[in-house]
């Protein structure tokens, strides 16, 4: 939008304050965040309404108020000023089940937007060859700079640490007015260095940055979207002509479920693909994984998307994977599956006493066209959704929560946090 030099500087500032007052309003009460624009008030009010579509018809709009902190004016108090009306996407998390996400369009106002000083984020131990994704043009909040050059760190506004491979070389600076962010994205049992747990790391981290939805900064490996679709149940079960399909490359897991699913195949067909596949013609490299999810189209009713460990929240993209399929997921992990997750759109293992339980379940759905239905249906209701993309990235809830009022806590004990009860080391639903 063109402004004149005065009044772009007027609508900047106030624009400023209003995103940052809202950002934090719903963070705490609602977990809303906007994907392609920004709500800007009316300046000098102490309310931000919203157009929000009706839950009952898609075609109604009822209004929303929101309170904010009034923003003022170093020219003194704006009389009104330009800006463009649009329509964007409006993404929440589910109140009941926190790893689904709804969509709203709504109608907000937008204008030139700055965001204030300039973060610059270091990474320390950057878990991958290739640069990191260092945009943050996705984001409401995007006045942060990344790097992962760690002569950087001592200047850095917030250091990122991935913890899971940590060399013994690494120390932590001791500068107490830098945020430091313990991350990692496997399981407590795949943490390969006790490095974070050393005495000179004791009450260095500020924030935690994980899958679990307990973390300062939760990145669950995905979420789904609902999108309340349909599917033409007879036409999906007319041409699936095999029962359980699984593509797995680790063999020998914390979870065992490479003994589960043995168990499992005395009693029904399990087709496994991949380092681990029961048949030469059962190949599935990375380079063919699409071809491979395509099966789940058109031959298999079931996948088994079964976790290397039964960790708290840990649920990996074996199961969001399905969402971009119509065969249904079979989950066997330790996560809350019934509270992240809406009944309905997978079938748990943890509900059945044994595998041969499971396997005399799975026959029946597979002669009962109604039963099959229901899970066909209620599962078609959500879709994949790759939230790298909204403002759910780590980066975007790491970009505002350093914009925002920066709350200074401690992890005195890091190892106490990652391992005590949240996982199970010895399953409980494999044969004596």
């Amino acid at each position: 939008m063109d402004c004149s030099y005065r009044g772009c500087f007027v609508v900047c500032v106030v624009t400023s304050l209003a995103a940052v007052a809202l950002y934090m309003i719903m963070n705490q009460s609602l977990n809303v965040f906007v994907v392609g624009g920004f709500m800007l008030p009316t300046p000098n009010v102490k309310h931000l309404s919203l157009l929000e579509v009706t839950q009952k018809k898609s075609h109604v709009l009822h209004r929303q108020s929101v309170d904010i902190t009034p923003a003022g004016s170093p020219h003194g108090t704006i009389k009104r000023f330009e800006a463009n009306v649009k329509q964007v996407s409006l993404l929440e998390i589910s109140q009941k089940h926190p790893l689904v996400l709804h969509r709203k369009s709504v109608k907000i106002t937008s204008a030139c937007l700055q965001n204030g000083t300039l973060k610059h984020i270091v990474w320390m131990n950057y878990p991958r060859v290739d640069k990191p994704p260092t945009s943050f043009d996705h984001c409401n909040v995007r006045s942060c700079k990344m790097s992962i050059n760690e002569t950087l760190i001592s200047s850095a506004d917030a250091v990122v640490v991935y913890s899971v491979n940590l060399p013994a070389s690494k120390h932590p600076n001791n500068n107490m007015n830098q945020v430091w962010i313990m991350s990692g994205w496997e399981s407590p049992v795949h943490y390969h260095s006790n490095t974070i747990f050393r005495s000179d790391w004791n009450g260095r981290f500020n924030w935690t940055l994980t899958y679990r939805l307990d973390s300062d900064i939760p990145f669950p490996y995905n979420r789904i979207l609902y999108t309340g679709g349909t599917v033409n149940i007879s036409d999906v079960l007319r041409r699936k002509s095999r029962s359980i399909a699984w593509f797995v490359s680790n063999c020998d897991t914390p979870s065992k479920r490479e003994v589960y699913v043995k168990e499992l195949q005395k009693y029904i067909g399990v087709d496994i693909y991949g380092a681990c596949r029961n048949s030469k013609s059962f190949d599935c490299p990375k380079e063919r994984f699409v071809h491979c999810l395509g099966l789940l189209n058109t031959t298999y009713r079931f996948y088994l998307s079964f976790e290397n460990s039964l960790c708290k929240d840990y649920i990996t993209e074996k199961f969001y994977n399905t969402f971009m399929t119509s065969a249904i997921p079979i989950v066997r992990g330790g996560a809350d599956y019934a509270r992240l997750l809406p009944e309905g759109t997978f079938i748990n293992t943890a509900s059945f006493d044994s595998p041969k339980s499971l396997a005399k379940y799975i026959k029946y759905l597979e002669r009962n066209e109604t039963a099959m239905g229901y899970f066909l249906a209620k599962k078609h209701k959500y879709e994949y959704i790759d939230t790298y993309r909204t403002e759910f990235d780590w980066k975007c809830q790491l970009c505002a929560k350093l914009h925002g009022n920066i709350a200074r806590k401690y992890y005195a004990d890091m190892k106490q946090w990652l391992n005590t009860g949240t996982c199970l080391e010895q399953p409980k639903d494999l044969p004596l």
